[in-house]
């Protein structure tokens, strides 16, 4: 088996476990949302990017289907934004927000950096870094205003009905 392939499974091994002690029953719901929503923006600016051959990825499962990197669209990148949901600090003041978006895209982005430089699952350059810090930052920020009215929305049918 090739080294990227094994990364691969292992991503499919580790996300799901990490997903499952960090996200709380109370707030499964939430995390739902955040996991479905994120993976709806990441398949639509990711198809983007990778038909005008911005993002590649030789490494992928369903070589044949899409040009898409299915673990990292599907699993890797919705996980690490329920984490900056789920870990979003509600009631802080604007700086500690604005560090809060920054410490997670942060992360993404150091992940694709780690990612691209020592295995073949993406083919990463700086361009494509700095253009995924700003993406992150829009798909984080779109995530965490569809989940706040969602969550809104439903504590107003709550109370109507009470």
């Amino acid at each position: 088996m090739n080294v990227d392939y094994f990364v691969l499974l292992l991503l499919w091994i580790i996300f799901p476990f990490i997903l499952y002690k960090m996200v709380p029953r109370n707030r499964l719901r939430e995390a739902i949302v955040t996991f479905l929503f994120f993976q709806m923006l990441t398949w639509l600016f990711s198809i983007g990017l990778s038909y005008t051959n911005t993002l590649e990825s030789p490494i992928r499962l369903f070589k044949y289907a899409t040009k898409l990197n299915f673990t990292m669209e599907y699993l890797v990148f919705p996980a690490l934004a329920v984490g900056f949901q789920l870990k979003f600090p509600n009631h802080s003041n604007y700086p500690r927000r604005l560090l809060h978006y920054l410490l997670w895209v942060g992360i993404i982005v150091s992940f694709i950096y780690l990612i691209g430089k020592f295995t073949d699952i993406m083919d990463v350059n700086n361009n494509h870094l700095i253009m995924s810090f700003f993406n992150f930052i829009i798909e984080l920020w779109l995530s965490r205003q569809y989940v706040l009215w969602i969550i809104n929305k439903n504590n107003n049918k709550s109370d109507q009905i009470i």
